[in-house]
């Protein structure tokens, strides 16, 4: 199966409801979700997934300091 197939059929399956479903409880359930990732002098927690693509998944950041939000984008082959 092409890595283009298994994307159709897991946003398939997300908008049926389905086991690959890409809503609101699988973000919050990503392994990553909860973690605190410091990047030079800054501490950001990961609230969220925000979006996933073939390549990375994009999250929602806050930093620890400033209480300010970010995005935060990791390519899989770094997780």
């Amino acid at each position: 199966m092409s890595l283009f197939q298994s994307a159709l059929d897991f946003l398939a399956a997300a908008g049926a409801g389905g086991a690959g479903s890409a809503g609101a409880a699988s973000r919050d359930q990503n392994d990553f979700v909860g973690q605190i990732v410091e990047l030079g002098d800054t501490k950001l927690r990961i609230k969220r997934v925000i979006a996933e693509g073939g390549f990375a998944f994009v999250y929602e950041a806050q930093d620890l300091g400033s209480g300010k939000d970010f995005a935060l984008k990791v390519s899989w082959w770094t997780l």
